[in-house]
């Protein structure tokens, strides 16, 4: 095949193969389309249960099975071990993520954290004699919700991290290890700073499930949404700077907001200790 396709016409392609390859016991969708939210833009995450007896074969040769459902432009394991594939595609290339597995497994997916809207959103193939229906029905429609018992654990080990990496970073900036300063203000002083106000405007829905970034546009305030936007750096190690500076003091309103919300302590004094250093 050499034809671009849509999303939908790849999703129905691997329906139809699953249906007629009498190794494949069953076929879910655990993306964005198990909660009737995909849009051309998104991309196809996919488990398959395999007979166990045919298991191992078939992951072995996936490249040479996944070859038959269009062009693919790229095929190789990704960094979390599972099988990450690129068709050419329409719009844009389609992002396919497989996820084989045998089919004594199939109870792991009430490990997984999803809540489908409805067990048809999730199983796109059923042939495991109704095990499959009966595990994916136990995890419809239930919270992924930071649970209320957990939130000041949460706290305590967000705030930590992102005092800790705001300091981290600081001195990486003062040996002119920009670059690494960089790297870890985005991957993550940003990180912990986001959580931080997800946990400030109690935006905990889908806690489990989704980036601290996740809606973010949805959840903060304008007011919070603009001093985001102020800790963007341009260019420049200068720019870094200022930067970190903007989150560090976000970071602090934001801890001290969900301390006196919740009637908890939280570590004052190194946030105050540090914003001297780094603002000085």
């Amino acid at each position: 095949m050499s034809e671009y396709v849509t999303r939908g016409l790849m999703l129905q392609r691997l329906v139809d193969v699953a249906r007629t390859d009498q190794r494949i016991v069953g076929l879910v969708d655990y993306g964005s389309s198990s909660y009737r939210r995909a849009d051309e833009w998104s991309d196809i995450d996919v488990a398959l249960f395999v007979r166990d007896a045919d298991f191992e074969a078939f992951n072995r040769a996936w490249k040479e099975w996944a070859a038959q459902f269009g062009e693919l432009l790229l095929a190789y394991r990704g960094g979390i071990g599972h099988p990450w594939t690129v068709y050419a595609a329409q719009p844009v290339p389609l992002r396919v993520d497989f996820n084989f597995y045998p089919e004594a497994e199939i109870g792991q997916i009430l490990t997984w954290p999803n809540s489908p809207s409805d067990s048809a959103a999730m199983i796109c193939y059923e042939g495991s004699g109704g095990r499959l229906t009966e595990t994916v029905q136990q995890i419809v429609g239930r919270s992924l919700r930071l649970p209320s018992e957990d939130i000041a654990s949460m706290f305590e080990q967000v705030a930590g991290d992102f005092w800790y990496y705001v300091l981290y970073m600081f001195s990486k900036w003062k040996r002119d290890q920009v670059w690494l300063a960089r790297q870890t203000f985005h991957g993550e002083v940003m990180q912990n700073l986001l959580a931080l106000l997800r946990l400030e405007a109690n935006a905990l829905d889908e806690w489990r499930s989704t980036s601290a970034a996740w809606r973010i546009e949805q959840m903060l305030s304008p007011e919070r949404l603009q001093q985001l936007d102020a800790c963007i750096p341009a260019s420049g190690a200068a720019s870094l700077k200022q930067s970190l500076v903007a989150a560090a003091n976000m970071g602090y309103e934001a801890c001290e907001h969900i301390a006196h919300q919740y009637c908890w302590t939280w570590p004052w004094r190194v946030a105050e200790h540090t914003l001297q250093v780094i603002s000085a």
